[in-house]
């Protein structure tokens, strides 16, 4: 039995937390392609691009909701939140609305980041790793960025409704990622080493939908961690060499001058959540990033060139 046709019955009807983003008008899309008579709302925080998105893609547009979502408010059988959490200052609350407005019989899926796990030297980290803990960390009077306090608070709102989180590592694509922040940089004080774990946001985003849809045999996920991310991780010189040797930008790269005997970090992999999806999820650039970039860098954004932001690594 395939995802898709578990429940067949139900409605496909689709909820799309911070649909204005990149990764959220992928998730749109792919579930349109997969479901066409399902409604697709796409939530955001201003009406800006809601003429684009109902043009584009065709969905429904809407303005995230105020503080509390009424006892009659609309519900739908899956539910996405996307946005980042730079985005807003109570994330959590918001995404605990999102919550509000899941009916429980399909999926709920937050996405959230592989920075939650503790980091490492070198070290392979699954989704069993440790997690940061904002308690841990005051005891041992270490800050936590305020991005990872936002997204462990989402995820603990997540999992209460019985939502699942899928923690992605770095998101691009050919114009958006940390290679365009570095390629514009030109120079870093950090460690050259240091592992970046990435994943593009095409995969990403079929990812998601793969999970949303659920396994076909035992129906929906419930309060699970999935992980998002290429199996073929790389240094940060290993992947700036690489966009620099890509024609798509014009030799540019970027030189690290920070201690190359520091900490690397974690190195991330998905194992747990590859054997859940099993053949529901086959990704697109699956040779990873340097090779991405050692055969062009050719994808859907490719042509369009940079945007104006180009230095912003989510969406």
């Amino acid at each position: 039995m395939a995802a898709a046709d578990f429940a067949g019955d139900m409605r496909r009807d689709l909820l799309v937390c911070g649909g204005g983003g990149v990764l959220g008008r992928l998730i749109i899309q792919k579930w349109k392609d997969e479901f066409p008579q399902a409604r697709i709302v796409a939530q955001t925080k201003s009406t800006n691009n809601h003429d684009e998105l109902q043009s584009t893609l065709g969905c429904e547009t809407r303005v995230t909701p105020g503080a509390i979502v009424t006892s009659n408010q609309e519900k739908f059988p899956f539910v996405v939140f996307c946005a980042p959490p730079s985005k807003t200052d109570d994330y959590a609350d918001e995404v605990d609305r999102a919550g509000q407005m899941w009916d429980a019989t399909g999926t709920m899926l937050f996405t959230s980041s592989t920075g939650v796990y503790e980091d490492t030297n070198g070290e392979e980290v699954d989704e069993d790793g440790d997690v940061k803990s904002v308690k841990k960390a005051e005891e041992q009077g270490v800050e936590l960025p305020e991005s990872t306090k936002k997204l462990l608070g989402a995820e603990s709102k997540t999992l209460r409704h019985g939502g699942c989180a899928l923690r992605l590592s770095g998101l691009y694509h050919s114009w958006r990622g940390p290679h365009t922040f570095w390629m514009q940089a030109g120079e870093s004080k950090t460690n050259p080493n240091a592992v970046v774990n990435m994943i593009h946001y095409e995969d990403a985003a079929s990812l998601a939908v793969a999970i949303l849809k659920g396994d076909g045999i035992n129906g929906y996920y419930r309060a699970r961690e999935f992980v998002g991310v290429e199996d073929q991780s790389a240094s940060r010189k290993d992947m700036m060499d690489a966009v620099a040797r890509c024609a798509r930008y014009e030799g540019k790269g970027c030189t690290f001058t920070g201690d190359a005997n520091g900490s690397v970090g974690k190195i991330m992999r998905m194992k747990n959540t590859k054997e859940m999806v099993g053949d529901f999820w086959q990704p697109k650039y699956n040779k990873g990033f340097v090779a991405f970039m050692d055969d062009g860098a050719n994808d859907t954004f490719a042509d369009a060139g940079p945007p104006e932001n180009v230095g912003r690594g989510h969406g």
